[in-house]
């Protein structure tokens, strides 16, 4: 898939408040059975901005402790989010470290330029240190939260996110203002400009 992003934040805010007024209800699912990401990707591909690689292709049932996500097509765009909580032993956590440290994307313009874009690792802005791939571009966020105390990792994807509405505010950045950011200034690895911000070009999938 490759697609030219023309977005506005303002046009964002205007897609989430008109998803909002329309009634239309989200679909839920919960529970480590449900846990499908490849389902994600295929329904909702086209406006996730990611194909949410920080996510684990699959999981062993019996580790997670939590998984829920809620996803609504809204006029123009996708809204929702997705949390897994997934538990981990050091040796398991350093490995995973190892698959989200080699996350990359390189995109490609219709002249034949190139751009690779590289995950994020971020220490400081989530309560818990942070591999990310977007980091609120297009009003998306995907990141993965490592809790080495606590023996687990936190997977999140959210589209539109209004921190005081959020369900799980405790994987929310600290800095909650920072949501309010523009959004076509924000990191992602799944899409640059090759004209200083006039126009976007999206990873290929």
């Amino acid at each position: 898939m490759s697609r030219i992003f023309r977005k506005i934040a303002a046009v964002s805010a205007a897609v989430a408040m008109a998803f909002a007024l329309t009634g239309c209800h989200p679909e839920k699912r919960s529970g480590a059975e449900q846990y499908d990401k490849s389902y994600y990707i295929t329904k909702y591909g086209g406006d996730l901005d990611s194909n949410l690689s920080v996510f684990p292709d699959a999981v062993e049932a019996d580790r997670v402790k939590l998984y829920e996500s809620s996803f609504g097509e809204g006029l123009f765009d996708t809204d929702g989010y997705m949390i897994l909580e997934y538990t981990c032993d050091e040796g398991q956590i350093a490995a995973e470290e190892e698959r989200l440290k080699d996350i990359s994307f390189t995109i490609s313009h219709y002249d034949g330029q190139t751009f690779t874009n590289h995950i994020v690792y971020d220490e400081t802005s989530y309560p818990y240190p942070a591999y990310i791939t977007n980091d609120g571009f297009d009003s998306t966020y995907e990141y993965a939260l490592i809790d080495r105390g606590g023996n687990r990792i936190i997977y999140v994807y959210g589209a539109f996110v209004i921190p005081d509405g959020f369900p799980y505010k405790d994987y929310l950045k600290k800095d909650r203002s920072a949501y309010k950011a523009d959004a076509l200034k924000a990191f992602t690895v799944y899409n640059h400009s090759f004209d200083g911000g006039k126009s976007w070009d999206e990873f290929d999938d």
